[in-house]
């Protein structure tokens, strides 16, 4: 099924493609470097480079496999391409949709990658001032050790969850919290999966590191998740702390995507105050409501490490 699916998304990707160079036939196509011909359709050098950039930095010694392998890959979706072209599918109205929405996101990335080329990296102030405003990053930086237990649970059994959780976490015993928890699950035919991670302060929500940063070990958090809920127990912390220089390109990359984030924000509010936008029927009445001002839900850690026990019933 995934290959079935990798195919397909692959024939929207070309017929996307053609689409695309239809609009640019008027280019000198003397110019365009032939890798392959399929049954008389070109499959060009531009191509295989831009798959290959996608891929990121390949080694030197492995350059030409890896082109071989993208060739391979892109005469395959050209065969497939062809054979979809043959039964009009390029006609079909979910099809034609879904090309057309493909086209609309990739033009408007297109144009606010080019807004967003102007970040900086920040200035020496701006980097001294992170620096020092966030000691749980750099200067306290703290790698933990978590046992963390993901419980599917519909919203009617949260409550009752969190209920058992702070009766267990006022013995003394922190280590047998979620093993007792463990067992109560069970009991009530709920699943769950424990695993073992390990996370440097960096890889955890920002803004939930200075609640982090105050943990003792064997502390627990107890966080809602789209799936269910999740409960996350301090195993072992160790300080490994960053000098300003090694944290250096961090601090550059966080202020340079913060950056980014800001200048497309402001180019799609300006785009929005100097365009004409009329909102139409029912889209008309969802405008005028209020938004909801429900705070986000917290992420629990996310697991980096081996997996470990396995509730009753999971899959």
């Amino acid at each position: 099924m995934h290959s079935l699916s990798r195919q397909c998304a692959l024939i929207g990707a070309t017929l996307l493609a053609s689409l695309l160079a239809a609009c640019g036939d008027h280019e000198d196509k003397k110019t365009i470097q032939v890798a392959a011909k399929v049954n008389g359709d070109e499959i060009s050098v531009d191509q295989i480079d831009q798959a290959m950039q996608r891929l990121g930095n390949v080694p030197a010694a492995r350059a030409k496999q890896a082109q071989k392998q993208v060739l391979d890959r892109l005469v395959d979706q050209q065969l497939l391409v062809q054979k979809a072209m043959e039964q009009k599918l390029d006609r079909d109205p979910n099809i034609v949709a879904a090309v057309e929405a493909s086209k609309r996101q990739i033009l408007a990335q297109a144009y606010i990658q080019r807004v967003m080329g102007g970040a900086g990296k920040g200035t020496e102030q701006q980097i001294n001032d992170f620096y020092e405003q966030h000691p749980e990053l750099f200067k306290e930086r703290r790698v933990y050790r978590f046992a963390q237990m993901a419980i599917a649970s519909p919203n009617d059994k949260r409550q009752a969850i969190r209920a058992k959780l702070e009766e267990l976490e006022k013995q003394v015993d922190k280590g047998r919290v979620l093993p007792q928890l463990a067992e109560w699950l069970r009991s009530q035919d709920i699943q769950f999966r424990v695993t073992q991670n390990t996370q440097g302060a960096e890889q955890l929500p920002l803004e939930s590191l200075p609640r982090y940063h105050k943990l003792n070990v064997g502390d627990l958090v107890f966080m809602p998740s789209q799936q269910g809920v999740a409960v996350a127990q301090l195993t072992g912390v160790q300080t490994q702390p960053l000098n300003e220089e090694q944290a250096r390109p961090y601090i550059e990359q966080f202020l340079q995507n913060k950056e980014r984030l800001k200048l497309s924000e402001d180019e799609v509010k300006r785009l929005r105050a100097a365009a004409k936008i009329e909102y139409v029927g029912d889209f008309a009445a969802l405008q005028s409501e209020q938004p909801s001002t429900e705070a986000p839900v917290e992420t629990a850690p996310a697991a980096t490490n081996q997996a470990g026990e396995v509730g009753q019933g999971t899959q």
